[in-house]
């Protein structure tokens, strides 16, 4: 008898999948090219991108109608939020995938408290990677059994870290001041960046400070090198 992931594989019309379906990014062009090639194998998709780069990434974005794109762990903290920008400025219906294995607490913070709708493994078979890609793009939310200790999904098809960190307590506005200040920008570019007055900046950012437990700026962007929210 077929569990429902299986009926609801098996009810999808995959041949309707049309050009230009899923984009792979990995910072190991051989590990993006080999999935892609087993999403044309198993899972239907008639026309895959592979890319290695945060900046590859956006482009392919931006000149293409992507169903689905899957990320792996090195790039999808840097690159999350200017992926989510752009898809909820130009297509709206892309669904993002990630590999979490690879991921820390605070990093799967960061992934479910965004528009996530897969959480995989790279533990599972590429047959069952393809296949869970296909539900995704199909409407479903997917978590991998190997990552189930680790994240919850709920019925109502939101992710939930098991590990309860500071990064819960962040909304999603205070998450790009976070990230920006991290990277070392100014509170001017940052408000600049967001659209958004400098007193606010600075009244997020002492939010922030007070959730993380940090001290000043530098202590703020030292925590998120350690908790490896940015790269040193």
């Amino acid at each position: 008898m077929q569990d429902n992931s299986e009926r609801s594989l098996a009810s999808m019309d995959l041949t309707s999948l049309q050009p230009g379906d899923a984009v792979i990014a990995d910072s190991n062009r051989v590990n993006a090219e080999s999935i892609a090639w087993c999403l044309k194998a198993y899972g239907g998709f008639r026309n895959v991108t592979a890319v290695s780069t945060a900046a590859e990434l956006i482009q392919t974005i931006r000149s293409q109608r992507p169903q689905i794109v899957l990320v792996c762990e090195k790039l999808i903290v840097k690159a999350l939020r200017d992926v989510f920008s752009e898809l909820a400025v130009r297509l709206g219906e892309t669904r993002v995938a990630v590999f979490g294995d690879g991921l820390t607490d605070r990093q799967m913070d960061l992934i479910v408290n965004n528009r996530v709708t897969g959480i995989l493994s790279r533990e599972d078979a590429m047959k069952k990677i393809s296949e869970q890609l296909s539900q995704i793009s199909g409407g479903q939310t997917v978590l991998s059994e190997q990552l189930a200790a680790r994240v919850q999904l709920s019925r109502d098809g939101h992710f939930r870290c098991s590990a309860s960190t500071q990064m819960q307590k962040l909304t999603d506005r205070q998450w790009d001041v976070l990230l920006k200040i991290a990277e070392g920008r100014r509170v001017s570019e940052v408000a600049e960046a967001l659209a958004i007055s400098e007193k606010a900046v600075e009244s997020h950012k002492y939010r922030i400070m007070r959730a993380v437990g940090a001290t000043d700026r530098v202590d703020l962007c030292r925590w998120a090198i350690r908790e490896g929210l940015i790269e040193a």
